[in-house]
């Protein structure tokens, strides 16, 4: 049965509850610490500050130390990524007070190569900090001081870094135009040299990845415009697993790229219609989610629960192993699903609300607090309006409460638990949130 990170070890990590985005290399998003039991009469509230950039993710080091990753401030007369290169494209890495969200620690601007697009920080198990922004990665002592640099091979944004059991580090390219190929690279963490050669990939594979350490070896998954792609790191190599890949294509259906995977129960999890509409040109499917098999990847569930035509949404599904919970949402139409998994070939259908969800949802293991979003603001013609961090009840979808959080949406962000009854959430547009039970 695959591991879950919140209850693991977690080789390469720093050992604090929140080391990397989604809280360990599955992107399983459950949280390991105690969660905010919202009793009958509490409410949330919320603080909020603007970063004047496009903040990215927190992540937790020690106990009380966070940390905030972001980079060049968004246009909104375009959809990113954008190149800038005589403009403003730097990445940041921030020390932030978990309380008041003050900075306490500010890095250098961090280069990128002109390219500006949500990177991503690790804390790692030797207590630095790694940062991948643009086409640039960077060692970050806890003081925000840069220890040191390495431009990455290719020339575009990369999306996606984790850390692999040995300690080093792992990254590959956005891959968002047509022809594009994917490029995995491994960094080892002193002086962030290349570990052998990248892999290459000769297809765009647009979302961040993940990692599966097993007993048979540690694998990467992710996704192309159609498939679901397997690798094996051995000895400091990536190479592509002939034995496993994927479809999550339907025919006669017109599908959009999935995003990123989450692994549980066995299975790797997804959604289609991830690829914004500038991208590739519009896609007319409604919106599905698939289960694969990590022992057989031709089998193959599918939950349609949506029906609407022309979804999009910024990011995977949340998947709960323990409770056998599957999330999934359609953020340009409305709608927030969950389903039961009882088995191959067997998803019940638990509940269903109008929440329009673009963060990366996050839930409290301990109490089935399911944290997402409604951003009814989040629509180009939508009543200008803040949206909400909402606490919802995982086997019911009952609403527990909610909190406004500064910006219209999230736009794919990223949630961080705090280190009391409270936790964050970071805005695209350039707020950072601190939710708290009051």
């Amino acid at each position: 049965m695959t591991e879950l990170d919140y209850r693991t070890k977690r080789p390469g990590y720093y050992p604090s509850a929140w080391a990397v985005e989604c809280g360990g290399s599955r992107r399983q998003k459950l949280v390991g610490s105690a969660g905010l039991a919202l009793q009958s009469g509490e409410t949330l509230g919320s603080i909020s500050r603007d970063t004047s950039g496009w903040p990215v993710m927190f992540v937790q080091r020690a106990r009380g130390e966070l940390f905030l990753q972001g980079g060049a401030v968004q246009s909104r007369e375009g959809t990113p990524p954008f190149y800038r290169p005589d403009g403003d494209s730097a990445g940041w890495l921030e020390r932030v007070d978990p309380i008041t969200l003050e900075t306490l620690a500010r890095s250098p601007d961090l280069p990128s190569g002109g390219h500006v697009w949500c990177g991503a920080v690790v804390v790692h198990q030797n207590g630095d900090l790694y940062v991948v922004n643009g086409r640039y990665c960077h060692r970050l002592n806890p003081d925000c001081e840069v220890v040191a640099e390495r431009e990455l091979p290719f020339d575009g944004p990369y999306n996606g870094l984790l850390i692999l059991s040995d300690g080093h580090l792992v990254m590959k390219n956005l891959g968002h135009r047509e022809g594009e190929s994917c490029h995995f690279s491994v960094l080892e963490p002193e002086g962030l040299e290349f570990v052998g050669e990248p892999l290459v990939i000769d297809t765009p594979c647009m979302g961040r990845f993940s990692s599966d350490l097993t007993d048979t070896g540690e694998f990467i998954y992710t996704s192309s415009a159609t498939d679901l792609l397997r690798l094996r790191y051995e000895e400091g190599r990536l190479s592509l697993d002939p034995s496993w890949t994927a479809s999550y294509s339907i025919e006669g259906e017109d599908q959009s790229d999935a995003w990123d995977t989450t692994i549980g129960s066995d299975s790797v999890w997804l959604m289609d219609m991830g690829r914004p509409m500038p991208w590739r040109g519009p896609a007319a499917a409604p919106q599905r989610a698939f289960r694969f098999s990590l022992g057989d990847p031709g089998e193959r569930d599918i939950v349609d629960e949506f029906g609407a035509p022309g979804a999009w949404n910024p990011g995977p599904p949340l998947y709960d192993p323990e409770r056998g919970i599957l999330v999934v949402y359609d953020a340009l139409n409305g709608g927030v699903v969950a389903m039961r998994y009882e088995g191959p070939g067997k998803l019940a259908p638990l509940w269903r609300n109008d929440f329009r969800n673009t963060v990366q949802m996050m839930l409290y293991a301990d109490t089935g607090e399911l944290v997402l979003e409604d951003a009814p603001g989040l629509l180009p013609m939508a009543e200008p309006r803040h949206g909400d961090a909402v606490v919802v009840d995982i086997e019911t979808g009952q609403e527990r409460a909610r909190a406004p959080i500064g910006a219209s949406a999230a736009l794919g962000m990223f949630l961080c638990p705090g280190f009391g009854r409270d936790f964050y959430l970071v805005s695209g547009w350039g707020p950072i949130t601190r939710i708290f039970v009051e």
